[in-house]
């Protein structure tokens, strides 16, 4: 067989752009401002530079639609054959995390687009977060992706050498086969952040093997070219994207860049490769527990500082599902989305032309960003939390409407381990309602959504330990454009060290704890008082009734602990002709002996802003700002309103009550540094009891929401 022919070295440029569906417009003008369109204009000054390029589908649209400047370049570089345009996920999901139809659909949808738009349809796709699973080749091929970039990370963990990452490799699965190009982790902690004589040294070192087509292979993130902190005066008001373009041209006699569809046209695979669970380094720092994140990302500094280097094939981390284990949020979110797209699939079959919309929302609900949490903000951000839900809920909305065959009145009452983490849950629905309660914590209830509206309000981030909270206390100073995000700490303002917390269980509604008579509603507000016992963690027995056209869940919960025995019954009560319902309560002492104290009902409320003027508390006294915490007395209704939703959270209580408010603030890290987030507002109602052996009283709140007036 003969040799191939001499060939020359070969750099590959991919270039990622992502805004997550739900992102503030201000944020994709500013990005499309300060990265894409002044990258995409320098890249034109450079005829002989070739890249690959991908843009989302959510950004893909925003960009055609407002941004023609950008568009229209993007559209000019790819017809001459500059720029290669890729596919993918069509709103960014994990691929690995969907069911097979979602995966294809997915695919597709942006496969369609990028046709319409550039008149070819890609071969090629950026793989989300780069999260590899050795089983999406079948997926891949099937959709009729050919090749796509990971990072060289996942072929040194599966053995190769560094020296061998310097072209493209066959992976299959059963049969089911796709190319694969190691993205170089060096190449992307230096652009843009190295010297750039440096960084083409590392891509000559890169191409130095005698192989055919040796390849140089950078893939990652568009928006480090201006959106990243310090980026946009370095990279283009010092000149750092030209000079090295200039250099790359410079050396055409030596170096050629391609795009990736034109090197699989011309080179051979290096091999067969099988690639384990994974994703790039960091990602695997940020899935971990807090103590082991933070022991693996010291890990991984002293790697970039050139210390253990032969200990980095053995160094793994955690992998992206541990996410669903690490935030319980982003679990829950996750198996919704999966019953969801049950529900839709189920009424595509029934009505397809009914859920073509419905499918769209689905998509856009998996937008990954939500479901993790590293150096950006993603969970974190209750934003993209909303979006992610009003998406869902939409979906989920017009898959009812085709299933309960377009009734105005039904309810659906679901049990069964719904989230999957061993216990029952309790999923309640109607038209215009769905509450999601958890067996195995009390009752307790994480969702409180409104379909018709598509707004969710129970989504409120638990606040817990990161990894990175230690380096909180250290950190200061900015970004200057020449370290990584992912090497700095940066405060972007002190008030972050207030938000410090960790929270003893996730935050929910429906949550009771029982206090003593003694104990003053300020030292409740503050946790100065502790709870003589709660709900929280308790397997409680659940009954699902119908009745009068109203839909019931019931829980009973024993609370026998601290020297009482008392019996608490619950119910929520499910109006089929409105958006309300009723959160009902039975105490009984059991006990020989009198028992006093308060009744408290927690409930958590995702208002999205603490501080807006269209998001206020109306009947908590002179209490106003969402931001506020306090004690509001002889308390029979109030109202939490969110103007900018247009909806209007009414609690109508029994009786006279105490009411507590608190704001739940998270520290976290974004790409920006760390920051302070409003994540929603907690309210204890305190029922004042005092029971008699064998006796028990009754309480309610009637919940009901409405547009603002």
């Amino acid at each position: 067989m003969p040799c191939p022919a001499p060939s020359r070295r070969t750099l590959l440029l991919c270039i990622h752009n992502h805004q997550p569906v739900g992102n503030f417009e201000s944020v994709l003008e500013g990005a499309a401002r300060d990265a894409y369109l002044p990258f995409l204009r320098t890249l034109a000054d450079f005829p002989s530079v070739k890249v690959t390029i991908h843009f989302s589908g959510f950004l893909l649209r925003w960009l055609a639609e407002r941004s023609p400047d950008t568009f229209s370049l993007l559209k000019l570089l790819s017809d001459r054959g500059q720029a290669e345009v890729l596919g993918g996920g069509m709103y960014e999901p994990i691929l690995a995390l969907l069911p097979e139809r979602d995966r294809r659909g997915q695919i597709e949808a942006l496969a369609a687009e990028v046709k319409r738009f550039f008149g070819k349809a890609p071969e090629g796709i950026w793989l989300a977060e780069r999260v590899w699973e050795p089983d999406l080749p079948v997926s891949l091929e099937a959709a009729g992706v050919k090749y796509l970039p990971v990072d060289d990370y996942h072929f040194v963990r599966a053995g190769l050498a560094p020296e061998e990452l310097d072209g493209v490799y066959l992976t299959e699965y059963n049969g089911a086969a796709v190319r694969v190009f190691p993205g170089s982790e060096r190449l992307r902690y230096l652009i843009p952040f190295g010297d750039v004589g440096e960084t083409l040294r590392e891509v000559e070192r890169l191409t130095s093997r005698d192989v055919p087509f040796p390849a140089a292979i950078f893939a990652d993130d568009g928006e480090k070219f201006g959106v990243w902190p310090g980026t946009h005066r370095s990279v283009y008001g010092e000149g750092w994207l030209r000079r090295f373009f200039g250099g790359i041209a410079e050396r055409a006699d030596r170096i050629a860049t391609m795009t990736f569809g034109e090197y699989v046209s011309v080179a051979p695979v290096r091999g067969r490769v099988y690639l384990p669970t994974c994703s790039y380094a960091e990602m695997g720092e940020w899935a971990l527990p807090p103590r082991s994140a933070a022991r693996f990302g010291d890990l991984l500094h002293d790697l970039r500082a050139g210390k253990m280097a032969e200990l980095k094939p053995f160094l793994q981390g955690g992998y992206f599902r541990n996410f669903l284990r690490k935030y319980e949020e982003s679990n829950q979110l996750h198996k919704r989305v999966l019953w969801v797209s049950e529900r839709v699939a189920a009424a595509h079959r029934k009505r397809p032309v009914a859920v073509r919309a419905a499918r769209d929302f689905l998509y856009r609900a998996q937008s990954n960003d939500v479901y993790w949490h590293g150096v950006f903000g993603g969970l974190y951000l209750n934003h993209l939390r909303e979006a992610a839900y009003s998406n869902l809920l939409r979906a989920e909305a017009a898959a009812d409407a085709v299933l309960h065959g377009e009734k105005e009145r039904w309810t659906e009452g679901v049990r069964g381990d719904i989230d999957r983490d061993g216990g029952e849950e309790l999923l309640l629905k109607t038209r215009g309602l769905t509450l999601l309660a958890h067996a195995h914590d009390g009752g307790a209830v994480t969702e409180i959504s409104l379909p018709r509206r598509g707004v969710a309000l129970g989504h409120v981030l638990t606040r817990r330990e990161e990894g990175y909270h230690g380096k909180f206390l250290n950190a200061g100073g900015s970004f200057d454009g020449s370290t990584s995000i992912h090497d700095a700490m940066v405060l972007k303002d002190l008030s972050v060290l207030s938000a410090l917390g960790k929270d003893p269980w996730q935050r929910a509604s429906f949550r009771e704890a029982l206090y003593g008579d003694g104990d003053l509603p300020e030292a409740i507000n503050e946790g100065a008082a502790a709870p003589r016992c709660v709900t929280a963690g308790r397997e409680v027995s659940v009954t699902v009734l119908r009745r009068r056209g109203n839909l019931i869940g019931r829980f009973a919960v024993p609370l026998a602990c601290d020297g009482i025995d008392l019996h608490l019954r619950k119910a929520l009560v499910l109006r089929t002709d409105a958006e309300r319902f009723e959160a009902r309560f039975r105490l009984e002492n059991r006990a020989a002996e009198t028992a006093s104290g308060w009744l408290c009902s927690e409930w958590n409320l995702n208002l999205l802003s603490g501080d807006g003027q269209d998001r206020y508390y109306e009947g908590m006294g002179d209490a106003r700002e969402l931001s506020s915490s306090g004690v509001a007395r002889g308390v029979r209704g109030f109202r939490v309103v969110d103007a900018w939703r247009n909806v209007a959270a009414e609690a109508t209580l029994d009786r006279e009550c105490v009411v507590l408010r608190q704001p739940v603030e998270t520290a976290s890290l974004s790409e920006a540094g760390a920051e302070k987030i409003h994540q929603g507002i907690c309210l204890k109602i305190l029922f004042p009891f005092r029971l008699e052996p064998g006796k028990h009283e009754r309480y309610s709140i009637f919940w009901s929401f409405k547009s603002v007036d």
